[in-house]
C-alpha cells in the first residue's frame, strides 16, 4: 500500500511526464505548422535554384530557417518602400519627386503608354488604376552655372546636375497590397536565382579546371616524348628539365584546385549548402538604403544649408551585385495612357 508521501511523489512524477509529453506534442505541432506555412516558399526556392535538392532527405526542414530569414529580409525591404506615388500631369507639377524623375509631364505619359506590360495589364483587366514598381538609374553630371550669392550673381559655378533615366515598370497589379505581395515572392525567387548562378559559376570553374588539367597532361606527355627523338641533340638539357618541372608544378596545383572545387559540389547536400548560404545572407545580394537629395527645380543638387529654393527628396536605392537603382512604388490611371494605346 502506498503511503501518502509515495502517492504524492508518484503523482508528481506522472504529472511531470504528462507535462513533458504535452510540451513535446505542442512543439511538434508548431514545427509542422511552421513547415506547412513555409512550404510554398520553400518549393519556390527549390524550383528557382536547384530542383535536384528535393532528393536530399528532409530538405524542407533543412531549408526552413534560411527561407524564413530571406522572407524576413524581404519584408524589411518592403517596409522601407513608401506608399505608392501617383504619376500624372498634376503630380509632375506639384510633387517634387515626380518632377525630378521626369523631365516633362509628357514624359510621364509616354513612359506609361510605351510599356508593353502596362498595355497588357489594362487590356486584360477592367480596372481603371494600376500599381507597379518603378526602377530608374540616377546620374550625376558636373556642369557650370550661375548662382546668386547674396546680392551678387556669380557665374561659372561648379554644379552637380541630377537626372533619372532608363525608367522601367515591373509587376503591374490592381492594388498596392497585391503589388507588395508579388514583390515579396519575386524577391525570394531573385535570391534563389542568385544561388543558382553561384552553383553555375562553381560548375563552370570546375569544368575549366578539368580542361586545364587535360591540357597540362597532354603537354607533359608530349614533352616527355620529345626525349625519345632528336630534340635532346638540339636543345639544352637544363632548359628542358626546367620546362618539365614547371609543367609538373602547374599540374599539381591544378589538381589541388580541382579537388577543392569538386568538394564544393560533390554531393546534392553540397548544392543545398550553396542555397542555404545565399538565403541566410540575403542582405549581401539585395540591399535597400535611404537616399536624401536636395534639388532645385532644374535638378541641380543643393547643399543642405544652401539658401537657394529647393526640395529635399527622400528616395530609396536598391542595390544588388554591384548595380544600383532608384526604386519607388507608383500608381496611375488608365486615362494617363495615350488615347491610341488605352
Amino acid at each position: 500500500m502506498l503511503t501518502p508521501q509515495s502517492q504524492g511523489f508518484l503523482n508528481h512524477v506522472l504529472g511531470g511526464i504528462t507535462t513533458f509529453a504535452q510540451h513535446h506534442l505542442a512543439e511538434r505541432r508548431s514545427h509542422h505548422e511552421r513547415l506547412a506555412f513555409l512550404r510554398k516558399a520553400i518549393e519556390q526556392v527549390v524550383d528557382a535554384s536547384e530542383p535536384r535538392i528535393r532528393l536530399v532527405g528532409n530538405y524542407p526542414e533543412k531549408l526552413a530557417d534560411a527561407v524564413e530569414t530571406a522572407l524576413h529580409h524581404n519584408e524589411s525591404v518592403l517596409r522601407q518602400l513608401p506608399a505608392a506615388v501617383t504619376l500624372d500631369g498634376h503630380a509632375w507639377a506639384s510633387n517634387p519627386q515626380v518632377n525630378a524623375f521626369f523631365a516633362t509631364a509628357a514624359d510621364v505619359r509616354t513612359m506609361l503608354s510605351e510599356d508593353a506590360q502596362i498595355q497588357a495589364f489594362f487590356a486584360e483587366n477592367d480596372g481603371r488604376e494600376c500599381f507597379a514598381l518603378l526602377l530608374m538609374v540616377k546620374r550625376e553630371t558636373e556642369t557650370f552655372g550661375t548662382v546668386l550669392e547674396g546680392d551678387m550673381l556669380v557665374r561659372e559655378v561648379r554644379q552637380i546636375q541630377v537626372s533619372f533615366s532608363q525608367h522601367q515598370l515591373f509587376f503591374p497589379a490592381a492594388s498596392e497590397a497585391k503589388l507588395r505581395l508579388e514583390l515579396k515572392q519575386r524577391m525570394l525567387v531573385f535570391l534563389a536565382s542568385r544561388a543558382q548562378e553561384r552553383i553555375h559559376e562553381l560548375r563552370t570553374g570546375r569544368g575549366a579546371l578539368e580542361e586545364q588539367r587535360r591540357q597540362l597532361q597532354a603537354q607533359l606527355q608530349a614533352w616527355r616524348m620529345r626525349g625519345h627523338g632528336l630534340h635532346p641533340l638540339l636543345s639544352s638539357a637544363d632548359a628542358d628539365e626546367r620546362r618539365l618541372a614547371e609543367l609538373e608544378q602547374r599540374l599539381v596545383r591544378t589538381e589541388e584546385d580541382l579537388v577543392a572545387a569538386r568538394k564544393q559540389l560533390g554531393t546534392l547536400d553540397d548544392y543545398l549548402k550553396q542555397v542555404l548560404m545565399v538565403l541566410s545572407q540575403p542582405e549581401t545580394y539585395l540591399r535597400v538604403q535611404p537616399l536624401s537629395l536636395r534639388l532645385n527645380r532644374l535638378g541641380v543638387k543643393l547643399a543642405t544649408d544652401s539658401p537657394e529654393p529647393g526640395e529635399t527628396l527622400s528616395l530609396i536605392e536598391l542595390a544588388s551585385l554591384g548595380e544600383q537603382r532608384i526604386g519607388a512604388l507608383v500608381r496611375f490611371s488608365r486615362d494617363e495612357l495615350l488615347p491610341n494605346i488605352a
